[in-house]
């Protein structure tokens, strides 16, 4: 065996100078590393969060500021005096409930609770007053053949030789012994929804609807100013006394006259009635400014004889009911919740329900006898009949005041008329009558 060199012989921890030393560092500066990622990972996420939570802040402040300022640049166009947006008020009513609430629960996000596929977005009201059918909202989307299928709220009489309507060869002749039995819109003569006779039943109905005014007895009001007649009422031996009476002991000696010869006459719906809204109740309360006076009339009057009967157009429950005895206001009232149904021909047979308020006005005392919040009402039942000058409010031309709302009212009773500039807004609540009652003008 040859001895070897200091120089050459190999040290015992020769080996593991390097193994031991520099191995176990290695997974230890990996592991460090690995951590130091993940935290600025975390920091980094932390920070996009923060970032997208002041965007979406900034965003939303943006277009709450942006909304404001619009109603407040509409009103202030509208001719809105004083610095500030007119308040509705309630026209009719002793309450303290303001307009400014209501339009608080007119909230895009609250349509499809009412049943209603559309927002307000999507309908537009007219500028003018005073438009033809069809030019309003429809915001239940009620269609002709739902219309058909209403009852009438008040039975106007038929003109003479205006009876009834048979079908012959495509078209409506009037007839008057020829009765046109009904039927509901999905019901079809013969199962056949392509028949001849299904198509001249669709054309009758619109014939019928553009005929309202020639088929039933009465006439159209103009209360505007433009006639000063129709701003007042025709008693016995020529005497002409105001729509409104002034007092309740007028009111009394007018209830107590003999039932005259009244006929049958509709007071329209977007109405200035400026002429005729004259007293303090149609002012907001402690003001003077006429250009906030309530003169708009969003409801539609149906003249009718003390004791005429006033009909549910539709099922419902009783929403409210009660007596507004103001001079000027509803007198006795009730207020329906009505489900309007809308059939889809389809396999299925959906239906989509919306949900709508009437508010019957200016009946007698007995109409709201027995009455009660939650009662049930069907399609056609009597609640309410015409009331006299003492019982409706003190107005002398009788009649039953019918007005539809789309959200609840907090009790019995609805602003039947508004501000100009209120206007736009009030449509949008208040809806023309004239998709539930016909083309009465």
């Amino acid at each position: 065996m040859t001895n070897q060199s200091p120089l050459h012989r190999p040290r015992r921890d020769q080996k593991h100078r390097h193994g031991p030393s520099s191995t176990p560092n290695r997974p230890v500066d990996s592991h460090a590393e690995a951590l130091n990622q993940r935290i600025r990972r975390l920091d980094s996420a932390k920070r996009r969060v923060r970032l997208f939570n002041k965007v979406a802040l900034c965003v939303a402040t943006l277009c709450v500021g942006t909304s404001v300022f619009t109603k407040l640049s509409n009103r202030r166009r509208g001719g809105g005096g004083g610095g500030g947006a007119s308040v509705l008020g309630e026209a009719f009513q002793p309450t303290n409930d303001t307009y400014g609430k209501k339009k608080q629960r007119n909230n895009n996000r609250l349509w499809p609770l009412f049943g209603i596929r559309h927002s307000s977005d999507h309908f537009i009201v007219p500028k003018d007053l005073l438009q033809p059918f069809g030019s309003y909202p429809n915001i239940l989307n009620i269609t002709t053949e739902m219309r058909q299928a209403f009852h009438p709220v008040v039975k106007i009489p038929l003109r003479k030789g205006k009876y009834d309507v048979k079908v012959e060869e495509g078209t409506c002749i009037e007839s008057e012994s020829q009765h046109r039995p009904f039927s509901w819109p999905w019901q079809k003569r013969n199962n056949n929804r392509n028949s001849r006779s299904n198509e001249n039943d669709s054309s009758c109905i619109a014939a019928l609807e553009q005929k309202m005014n020639e088929t039933y007895d009465y006439i159209v009001k103009d209360f505007t100013g433009n006639n000063k007649n129709d701003n007042t009422v025709l008693l016995q031996r020529g005497k002409r006394v105001p729509q409104l009476v002034s007092t309740r002991e007028e009111a009394l000696e007018y209830a107590k006259l003999p039932k005259q010869s009244r006929k049958f006459d509709v007071g329209r719906y977007d109405e200035d009635r400026r002429g005729m809204y004259t007293s303090s109740l149609f002012l907001e309360e402690g003001s003077m400014d006429e250009t906030n006076r309530r003169t708009v009339h969003v409801g539609l009057d149906i003249g009718a004889p003390v004791g005429t009967s006033v009909y549910a157009f539709e099922n419902g429950i009783v929403h409210s009911v009660g007596y507004n005895a103001e001079l000027g206001d509803y007198g006795h009232v009730i207020v329906i919740e009505h489900a309007i149904i809308e059939h889809h021909h389809r396999k299925n047979h959906n239906e989509s329900r919306a949900k709508v308020y009437a508010l019957y006005g200016h009946l007698g005392a007995k109409s709201i006898q027995g009455k009660y919040s939650g009662q049930t009402i069907k399609k056609g039942q009597v609640v309410g009949y015409v009331g006299n000058t003492a019982e409706n409010g003190g107005w002398t031309g009788t009649h039953v005041h019918f007005q539809l709302a789309v959200h609840p009212p907090k009790t019995h009773d609805m602003p039947g008329a508004v501000a100009l500039v209120d206007r736009e807004e009030a449509l949008m609540e208040y809806l023309d009558p004239r998709y539930v009652l016909g083309e009465l003008y």
